[in-house]
């Protein structure tokens, strides 16, 4: 019994390591959203777009000095709120 009892927690303690594998190799911090990439300058202002933690497309629009106008807005609203810049997108 008391070897029954000793197998079965080494083998738990076993599959414990192997599910945990190398946690702390990956950086998870850095997970929340892709690097933003510049998809469209218009006037004084650029779009850029990046994806969020669930995989999807998010957009910013600054300022070509820097200032943001808006941040962390799905498509739809980039179509209501700027609809120029929407429209050259697409195009």
């Amino acid at each position: 019994m008391k070897k029954l009892i000793l197998t079965s927690l080494l083998s738990f303690a076993c599959m414990g390591f192997l599910f945990a594998g190398d946690c702390e190799d990956k950086d998870y911090a850095n997970f929340n959203k892709s690097t933003p990439e510049i998809v469209l300058t218009l006037n004084n202002l650029q779009l850029l777009k990046y994806f969020d933690k669930n995989g999807n497309t998010r957009f910013t629009i600054k300022n070509l000095d820097g200032t943001i106008l808006s941040e962390n807005i799905s498509r739809s609203e980039l179509r209501i709120d700027f609809p120029e810049i929407e429209n050259k997108f697409e195009s």
